[in-house]
C-alpha cells in the first residue's frame, strides 16, 4: 500500500483520480464481465473524457488489474491488522472475521471481482500478474495458519491440521459472504451473520448434551 503522506500534491491527486476511475469501473467489471465492459462506459461513469483515462491507465486491462491488486493488498492488510490488534488466536479469528465482513460488504463489487479472479469462476477474466495474486493469497493463509498453531500450542484450540483448518475457514467465510452479496434478501444484519459464522466455526452445529 502506498503511503500518501510522503507524496507530493500532484502525486496524491493522481492516485485520487486513478481511484475514481477504478471505483467507476469495478461495477461494470463485476456485473458485465471484463470483455463486455467498455472504456466508454468507464469514462462516462467516472465523469472523465475517454482520452483522459489514458493519462492514468493504458487501457481497461490495466484498470482491471489495478482493482484486483488493490483488493488483494487490502485483504492482506486486514489480516495483518487483526493480528496486531489481538493477543489470542480466538480474538484474532473473531476480529479478522468482523473486519473481513465489513470490508467485503462495503466493497461488494471489488470482492466479487476478486473472488471471480482467484477462484476462476469464469474464463472472462484478465490479470497480468497472477503470480503476485497467488503469492499474496498464500501469505494471508500462512499468517492465519501461524495464528491457529499458536492456539493449538496454548490449547485454546483443538489439535488439528492448521493448514486444513485455514482452508476450511476460507471456504466457509468467502462463499458465504459472496452469497450474502449476490442473493436477493431483506435488509442484512451484519452482526447476526458474523456471529453465525463464528458459532459454526468454533462450536459446530451439534447441540452439546450435558
Amino acid at each position: 500500500m502506498v503511503d500518501e503522506k510522503n507524496l507530493s500534491r500532484k502525486e496524491r491527486e493522481r492516485i485520487f483520480r486513478r481511484k475514481e476511475i477504478m471505483d467507476a469501473a469495478v461495477r461494470f467489471f463485476a456485473q458485465k464481465g471484463f470483455s463486455a465492459t467498455t472504456l466508454d462506459e468507464i469514462a462516462l461513469a467516472s465523469e472523465f473524457g475517454k482520452g483522459t483515462l489514458y493519462n492514468y491507465f493504458s487501457g481497461k486491462e490495466e484498470i482491471y488489474t489495478a482493482i484486483v491488486e488493490e483488493v488483494s493488498a487490502t485483504l492482506e492488510e486486514i489480516v495483518k491488522s487483526a493480528i496486531q490488534e489481538t493477543s489470542t488466536p480466538i480474538d484474532f479469528i473473531e476480529l479478522y472475521t468482523r473486519k473481513l465482513f465489513n470490508y467485503c460488504l462495503n466493497n461488494c463489487f471489488d470482492f466479487i471481482l476478486y473472488v471471480r479472479e482467484v477462484a476462476h469462476f469464469t474464463t472472462d477474466i484478465y490479470i497480468t500478474d497472477r503470480n503476485m495474486i497467488v503469492s499474496r493469497h498464500e501469505r494471508v493463509k500462512n499468517l492465519i495458519v501461524e495464528r491457529l498453531k499458536e492456539g493449538m500450542v496454548s490449547k485454546t484450540l483443538k489439535k488439528a491440521d492448521p493448514e486444513k483448518l485455514s482452508t476450511l475457514y476460507e471456504h466457509l467465510v468467502f462463499p458465504y459472504i459472496l452469497f450474502l452479496i449476490t442473493a436477493p434478501q431483506q435488509k442484512l444484519d451484519e452482526d447476526e451473520e458474523i456471529n453465525l459464522i463464528l458459532s459454526v466455526f468454533f462450536n459446530g452445529i451439534i447441540q452439546k448434551t450435558k
